[in-house]
């Protein structure tokens, strides 16, 4: 059965749930949706213009006196068919951005049940209502989202449930700020354990630890000591000790489909800037200066910005109950954030569904923290068991 509940529209959406009845509508920004439709009227002109551009095809008097050149141009898309791309494009753009605005789902809890509705494109509104006492606790997942150049995590907390069409959105958003607070608190208001994915499935928390401490929470496990450091890590990534600070560190790039893909788009688009930049001459003559240039430089942009996620590395150290996350670009190392030991709530290895790739999270009150995202979940296990063999020396 095809699912319509699976996934969530919105890029921020809150059910409140101070007062009852509640409802809430999830749907994508209008203001996005705005901008989308104004760009592909823009398109769409544009294509436009390109296709009668012959109609103002002509000649002055001046320019019959000027000898014509006998050099050949060829160009591989002729301005005919470069206009329908445009015009083509723009109209999809226009047709996605009105559809995207009659889609939503509504939401509603009245205490006891929570009732979906969809409102789709075509066809009637599909809804159910289920009981509250039906879910199986409340979820926090993240999913990758693009938004143009920029590649964000959507942090979701979710009803969820064993059907998966059941499963609805009580909180998303992309900014991970207080988002272990939040989860916290919807899990308290409505009586249900606490959820997340992890590398080994599906883990439910205990609601009275997520206030307390982490360190205080490894310590009262009464872990033995070197319980996991005996088994040796990869060369995915290094471990270093010298006095009181110990760092972990990507040693090099992980060749992933993600990786793979940057590397393709460094070539391909390396390729095409290479091959306009010695016909110059040629190019303008079919798209005016203006707009070459434009693209030369978006070209350019995304080269640079596959290159850079390519090369990042995450750095972790650890020194004076803090731990301390950089972020090495070209040799250079940018601090990121600081956690002392006390602020820390939980570390949890994270899946993103969307691009299944493992992370560990470092989550406070505050914010979420996510770091090497690049390696393995026996990797991210055993940087999780040195983090917290620390935590319990402490």
């Amino acid at each position: 059965m095809k699912s319509t509940f699976r996934e969530h529209y919105s890029q921020k959406f809150c059910l409140k749930l101070d007062h009852l009845p509640t409802s809430a509508t999830d749907r994508l920004s209008k203001l996005m949706l705005f901008f989308s439709g104004i760009f592909g009227i823009l398109f769409f002109i544009l294509g436009t213009y390109l296709l009668n551009l012959t109609s103002f095809e002509g000649s002055t008097d001046f320019e019959k006196y000027i000898t014509k050149s006998t050099i050949k141009v060829h160009s591989f898309v002729s301005t005919e068919t470069f206009g329908w791309i445009l015009l083509i494009l723009g109209a999809g753009i226009v047709v996605f951005s009105v559809f995207y605005d009659i889609r939503f789902k509504k939401i509603s809890f009245d205490g006891e049940n929570i009732t979906a509705k969809d409102y789709p494109v075509i066809g009637k509104p599909h809804s159910f209502t289920e009981k509250l006492s039906n879910y199986s606790g409340v979820r926090l997942r993240l999913k990758f989202c693009q938004s143009g150049l920029i590649s964000r995590n959507k942090f979701i907390v979710e009803l969820y449930h064993q059907d998966p069409e059941k499963i609805v959105p009580l909180y998303i958003s992309t900014n991970p700020k207080r988002i272990r607070t939040i989860w916290k608190e919807y899990a308290l208001k409505l009586n249900l354990p606490p959820l997340h994915i992890s590398e080994k499935g599906m883990v439910s928390h205990n609601a009275s630890d997520m206030d307390r401490s982490f360190s205080d929470v490894v310590k009262s496990w009464n872990l033995p000591k070197n319980f996991l450091l005996e088994k040796k890590h990869s060369r995915n990534f290094v471990c270093k000790q010298k006095n009181d600070k110990k760092m972990i560190k990507v040693r090099h790039a992980i060749l992933d489909l993600y990786s793979s893909l940057n590397i393709l788009t460094i070539l391909l688009l390396g390729s095409v800037l290479a091959y306009a930049f010695f016909n110059h001459d040629i190019i303008i003559k079919y798209i005016p200066l203006n707009a070459t240039l434009v693209l030369y430089a978006l070209a350019l942009t995304l080269i640079i910005y596959a290159y850079l996620t390519l090369i990042v590395r995450d750095i972790m150290l650890i020194h004076k109950r803090k731990i301390i996350i950089f972020r090495k670009i070209l040799g250079f190392a940018f601090q990121d954030t600081v956690i002392p030991f006390t602020a820390l709530r939980g570390i949890d290895i994270f899946l993103t569904p969307t691009t299944g790739r493992y992370a560990i999270n470092l989550i406070t009150e505050r914010q979420v923290t996510t770091v090497f995202s690049k390696l393995s979940p026996d990797d991210l296990r055993w940087i999780k068991g040195f983090l917290i063999c620390e935590m319990r020396e402490e």
